[in-house]
C-alpha cells in the first residue's frame, strides 16, 4: 500500500478533476509466497485512465498464481466516460482487492466494495488510512460538505506585518518561502483572491518552478461590481483559466473579458456569499483551495470559520508602524488561539520559517472520516 500511495502522489498534479489513485497489482503463490508487483499505475492526466485500469494493462496473467490488487482508493464502479474499474478487476484473474478508503462519492461508496465481493473476490480495507487522510482531505469535503478543502496563506514579518502599507508589493519573505508557495499552487486545484489584491498586486498566479508551469492552478476572483481591468496580467496569459465570482450582470462588463481565458460565473446579490461561492468552487470539481487574499478576504475566511488549513510564513524584516498589521487586521475579532488551531508543524525555510495550523474543525472532520470510511 505504501507503494500505492507513492504512486497517487505521481498524479497528484495531473488528475483534476479527479482525485489521484495509485494501484499496484502483485503476483503470489497460493500460499501468498514469493510476491512481486506485476503491474502499477495512477490516474491519468485529466482523470482518465483510471489506476486500476493502468495498473492491469500489462500484467500476464498466470493460471497457478494469485494476483492481488492494491489501491489507495475503493475502485469505482459508475459508468462515465469509460466501464467502471470493477469491472476490469472482475474480468481478469484477480483474488483479493485492498484499498484504504471507502469512496465517499454516492455512485461509488460501498457499491464497488459490494460488487466485487458478489464476484468472489475478497475485499479488505482500511489499510494505512492514517498516512492517506491529508492526501485525500479535500476529496472527502468536496464529496460530503460540498467545499473544498481550503489553506489560507498568510506571510509576515518579525514585526507581525502583513504589507508594507501604502500599496506597496514588495516581498515580505524570501525567495525559498516563495518557491514553497509555487509548489503548493501546483499541487492544489485552484487559487482564490479578491478584488483589492488583483487590482494592487497585479499577480499572475501562476507556478513558475521549472517544469511545473503546465500545473498553474485555476485561478479565482471575487469581484462583486466586476470593476477589475481586463488588462490586469492575470486575465492574460495562456497558462490555465480565471473564474470570477461576482453579482454584476452588466452586459458591457462581460462584454470586455469575450476574448479572454476568462469564465464569469454570476451569483445572485442576495446569495453573495463566500460559502455559496464555495460550493460553486467544489461542483468545478476543485478539491483543493488557497486563498492568497489581502487582509479582507482573509478576515472573511476567518470570520465564517471557512478555513482548514492556515499557513503563515515568517519572513526575517522589520517593517515598522507603517506596515498592515497582522493581529488587528486579518485575525480582527477573531479568537486565534488554541481552542479555534492547532499548530500541526514548523520548518525553516533558510532565513524564513513556516508554521502550519490546522483548525480543530478539520482535526475533527478527518477524525470522523477515518472513523466511518
Amino acid at each position: 500500500m505504501s507503494a500505492a500511495i507513492q504512486l497517487a502522489e505521481k498524479g497528484m498534479l495531473s488528475s483534476f478533476p479527479n482525485p489521484s489513485v495509485g494501484s499496484l497489482i502483485v503476483e503470489c503463490d497460493k500460499k501468498n509466497k514469493n510476491d512481486k508487483i506485476v503491474g502499477f499505475g495512477y490516474t491519468q492526466k485529466g482523470g482518465r485512465p483510471h489506476a486500476e485500469v493502468m495498473a492491469i494493462k500489462n500484467v500476464k496473467f498466470k493460471k497457478n498464481k494469485k494476483y492481488i490488487c492494491y489501491s489507495t482508493l475503493e475502485p469505482c464502479s459508475h459508468y462515465g466516460k469509460s466501464n467502471p474499474c470493477v469491472e476490469k478487476i472482475a474480468e481478469n484473474p484477480i483474488n483479493e482487492v485492498v484499498f484504504a478508503f471507502i469512496d465517499p462519492d454516492k455512485r461509488v461508496s460501498g457499491i464497488g466494495r459490494n460488487f466485487l465481493k458478489e464476484k468472489g473476490i475478497r475485499v479488505r480495507y482500511g489499510l494505512l488510512k492514517q498516512d492517506l487522510i491529508n492526501f485525500y482531505a479535500g476529496y472527502f469535503l468536496n464529496r460530503i460538505k460540498n467545499r473544498p478543502k481550503v489553506i489560507l496563506k498568510i506571510a509576515t514579518s518579525i514585526d507581525g506585518k502583513i504589507s508594507y502599507g501604502n500599496n506597496s508589493n514588495k516581498w515580505i519573505t524570501n525567495s525559498l518561502s516563495r518557491k514553497y508557495v509555487h509548489m503548493q499552487r501546483a499541487k492544489n486545484e485552484a487559487i482564490l483572491i479578491g478584488s483589492s489584491t488583483a487590482k494592487i498586486d497585479n499577480p499572475k498566479l501562476t507556478c513558475r518552478l521549472n517544469g511545473l508551469k503546465e500545473f498553474s492552478p485555476l485561478r479565482i476572483i471575487i469581484n462583486k461590481n466586476l470593476d477589475l481591468s481586463e488588462n490586469l496580467d492575470i486575465f492574460n496569459l495562456s497558462v490555465s483559466s480565471t473564474i470570477i465570482f461576482t453579482e454584476n450582470t452588466s452586459k458591457s462588463r462581460h462584454s470586455k473579458f469575450e476574448n479572454k481565458n476568462v469564465k464569469i460565473l454570476i451569483i445572485k446579490k442576495n446569495k453573495f456569499l463566500l460559502k455559496n461561492i464555495l460550493k460553486e468552487i467544489a461542483a468545478l470539481g476543485v478539491s483543493n483551495l488557497i486563498v492568497e487574499g489581502g487582509a479582507k478576504i482573509n478576515s472573511l475566511f476567518l470570520k465564517y470559520n471557512l478555513v482548514d488549513m492556515l499557513y503563515v510564513f515568517r519572513g526575517n524584516i522589520f517593517i515598522g508602524n507603517k506596515g498592515l498589521d497582522l493581529t488587528s487586521s486579518i485575525i480582527n475579532n477573531i479568537k486565534f488561539s488554541e481552542n479555534n488551531f492547532k499548530l500541526k508543524k514548523i520548518f525553516p525555510l533558510n532565513d524564513n520559517h513556516l508554521e502550519i495550523y490546522e483548525t480543530r474543525k478539520y482535526i475533527d472532520f478527518i477524525s470522523k472520516v477515518i472513523e466511518k470510511y
